[in-house]
């Protein structure tokens, strides 16, 4: 199977379960261990790094890229509202948590939009 057509596939499942999880959490449809902002932003944070595990082979990312760039500072940004919405547990740091996993979403898949994908052979070659 083609990595960007599996890339595809795992990053949407991973992030239509971050949106129904914000879903879920803010308007209180009673999913079991959701019941609370915490709950949600530990379940969100799961999903979180599933998708930034997901997202590349980061033997190929460059770090003078824009997009990385971004990426990186939404990668800071959701670990401190993360680690807020740990302690705080409101809904303004989960609802801005899950906004920001959206977004590294976004930049993530046009990154791999208009990046042209770099093929290298499955094993090295035998001498």
């Amino acid at each position: 199977m083609n990595h960007e057509i599996h890339f595809e596939r795992r990053h949407r499942y991973l992030s239509r379960r971050a949106v129904a999880i914000a879903l879920a959490v803010t308007n209180g449809w009673g999913w079991p261990l959701l019941g609370d902002y915490r709950a949600g932003t530990i379940a969100l944070a799961v999903v979180g790094f599933a998708m930034c595990s997901a997202a590349s082979d980061y033997s190929t990312v460059r770090w003078s890229h824009p997009l990385v760039v971004v990426s990186a500072i939404l990668g800071v940004a959701a670990l401190g509202l993360m680690i807020g919405g740990l302690i705080w547990a409101t809904a303004t740091l989960f609802v801005c948590f899950a906004v920001v996993i959206v977004a590294l979403w976004f930049v993530t898949t046009v990154r791999h939009l208009i990046t042209p994908p770099q093929y290298r052979p499955a094993r090295p070659a035998l001498p």
